[in-house]
């Protein structure tokens, strides 16, 4: 892994990120551009999940993450063109050789209790990421930072032990308050109240969480930043993505991210009058995880086979409604570092993954299952309730692997359950979800083997396959290094063959359904990744 770079290229990003600092900032809307922005009404939207824990130092699951999007802030935010900003930073520099960071803070935030903000509580937040007790999944993120210094109430300096070029992205991570956690230890930080009943910096202050119900965030009347100018914003529960829809035609929620594809020309033609549909390019795909150290899926042939076995373009065409992509790897094609052309394709090809099973040892049974030494080749797939897409892409999944002769059980859970009982302790054979991906590539937090189980059994990043390849682990280790994009894209597209080749993951498909905003809400900027800066809308009756 090298050490060090040239100072041309360190000064060069230097330049291109303090002009990020200080100029791009939000962008205008491109809706409801006339009109007078109204204070007051209420926003709805709609879960099929309960969120897990207001917290976002220890928070993994997106229905946390909706809520903590509104409640905390982080120093930087993402823009509508995948740039990092200024939030609770208002600027930053570093030195030539990239290994020291200051960051000004702005001096007008406070916390949802009334209590001033400042470099404190970025140190403690930062520090407690970095404590050995610490039991969140982010501590790889901060792995290249040394020393976090508060010499002032606005300044934070960030200490490094090599050039990392993802830090920014890492940033957006929300700020929790010093004064509220400082008194619980590390190691029980999960047991303190406020994970439960946050305080903020964002934009709205948590009110209430009905479980199974709703949840109630009010406008923060102290907010640093433009608005908010809608007062409420309320997430109300649905048993899965169907019941959630019919909410939304009846008016019952104002928005939803992805309509189910059977349905989208339907809406559409429905909601014309009523709604704003926007396509969006998912930053992010769905896949099936497999447990690196199971005695049947340890076998690359074995994963191979499943690849080959499994008909995702079918997924594509017939669940999706050709709003998707097979996905081949780990980065979506929205990415900058997308390497799609250069990747297997694994068109599929039952009777090529009948070929692997037997080199692999795996010959069918009389019964028709597939044995090797004594034991059958059965699979259970775990996954959450309430996502019908994804549900049928696996009775698609199940049905082509029964085929190959494989035992195959889908197990579904509450999504709670799945991550406390399951995920979070990475216990599983096989699972099928989706990750949301952030804007820079590095995928450390879930491929590298420091992200895996620890010694004493924790997991300790997103690694819960518990994949381990020391050609992948040095890749991963220089693409956090690298300064030069051009360079880190070759990086990335070595690291995607790699992936592609040994496949800790069955890749499925990115989804691009359109989103559906109702037209009263107005100041809605749209990004890469969604509606963006949801505390300048506004509602127009």
């Amino acid at each position: 892994m090298r050490k060090s770079l040239t100072v041309f290229i360190v000064s060069l990003l230097a330049l291109t990120l303090l002009a990020s600092a200080c100029g791009p900032k939000a962008g205008e809307p491109n809706a409801g551009k006339t009109g007078e922005k109204t204070t007051g009404g209420q926003i709805v939207f709609g879960l099929t999940g309960n969120p897990v824990i207001f917290n976002p130092i220890l928070a993994t699951d997106t229905p946390s993450a909706q809520i903590n999007g509104r409640v905390y802030s982080g120093l930087v935010r993402v823009n509508e063109n995948m740039e990092l900003i200024p939030d609770l930073a208002e600027s930053w520099e570093f030195s030539p050789d990239g290994l020291t960071w200051t960051f000004k803070l702005r001096k007008d935030v406070k916390w949802h209790d009334g209590t001033a903000f400042t470099s404190a509580d970025v140190k403690y937040t930062y520090d407690a990421i970095k404590h050995p007790d610490y039991t969140g999944v982010r501590r790889t993120d901060f792995q290249p930072v040394d020393k976090i210094e508060a010499p002032d109430d606005y300044t934070v300096v960030l200490h490094l032990n090599q050039p990392y070029a993802p830090l920014l992205s890492k940033l957006t991570i929300g700020i929790i308050p010093k004064h509220i956690f400082e008194e619980t230890p590390i190691k029980d930080m999960r047991e303190n109240p406020a994970n439960m009943k946050p305080v903020g910096t964002g934009p709205y202050k948590f009110v209430e969480w009905q479980k199974d119900q709703y949840i109630l965030l009010e406008a923060n009347p102290d907010y640093y930043g433009e608005g908010p100018y809608i007062q409420k914003v309320i997430w109300k529960f649905y048993a899965d993505n169907q019941v959630m829809l019919a909410a939304l035609e009846k008016g019952d929620i104002d928005y939803m991210g992805a309509i189910p594809p059977d349905d989208v020309e339907r809406v559409q033609q429905a909601l014309a009058n009523t709604h704003e549909f926007v396509q969006i390019p998912q930053n992010g795909y769905t896949y099936i995880g497999l447990k690196q150290t199971d005695p049947i899926l340890k076998d690359k042939l074995v994963r191979q086979a499943l690849m080959y076995g499994t008909n995702r373009a079918q997924i594509v065409q017939e669940v999706l409604k050709g709003y998707g992509d097979v996905m081949n790897a780990n980065i979506p094609p929205s990415s900058w570092a997308y390497a799609g052309d250069v990747l297997n394709p694994y068109e599929y090809n039952p009777e090529k993954a009948k070929d692997l099973l037997d080199e692999a040892g795996w010959k069918v049974g009389p019964d028709g299952i597939r044995q090797k030494d004594g034991q059958k080749m059965h699979i259970k797939i775990l996954t959450s309730t309430g996502n019908r897409i994804l549900e049928s892409a696996l009775l698609i999944t199940q049905q082509n692997w029964k085929d190959l002769g494989i035992d195959v059980v889908v197990e579904y859970i509450e999504w709670s359950v799945l991550c406390a009982q399951y995920l979070d302790v990475a216990k599983f054979q096989a699972y099928a979800l989706g990750w949301s991906l952030g804007v820079d590539p590095d995928c450390y937090l879930y491929f590298h083997s420091a992200a895996a189980v620890d010694e004493n059994g924790v997991l300790v990043g997103f690694n819960d396959v518990e994949f381990k390849n020391p050609e992948l682990d040095e890749l991963l280790e220089l693409g956090r290094t690298e300064m030069d994009q051009e360079k880190r894209k070759e990086i990335y597209a070595d690291i995607q063959k790699l992936i592609n080749e040994e496949l800790p993951y069955v890749f499925l498909y990115t989804n691009n359904s359109p989103a559906a905003m109702h037209k009263k809400v107005k100041g809605v900027v749209w990004g890469a990744t969604g509606p963006l800066y949801p505390e300048k809308w506004w509602i127009e009756e």
